[in-house]
């Protein structure tokens, strides 16, 4: 199954992606990352969602990253080391 991913960037290309090949089914012990966008109050969004998912899923360790600037798509060098070292990757927005 392939999807198109459509960036709301000033680039109109599109790219074709294939979802995760391996589904997670829990969170237990996994390892979660958490990508702040660096617009304000995002990090205190994603503060208590960190401790949401550790009260309630008992999740592994926490990744956070933030981007250097909320107007420009994640570095790729920090989207890869997110990708290698995390379970899943939760994005967070504030404002």
């Amino acid at each position: 199954m392939s999807s198109v991913l459509v960036r709301p960037t000033p680039s109109s290309e599109a790219q074709r992606f294939s979802p995760a090949p391996r589904r997670i089914h829990d969170l237990n012990g996994r390892t979660v990352g958490l990508l702040d966008s660096g617009k304000f109050n995002s990090d205190r969004l994603l503060d208590a969602v960190a401790d949401l998912l550790r009260d309630r899923y008992a999740v592994g360790e926490v990744v956070r990253r933030r981007k250097p600037t909320f107007s420009r798509p994640v570095p790729e060098a920090m989207a890869r080391e997110l990708a290698e070292r995390c379970d899943v990757v939760i994005a967070g927005v504030g404002d």
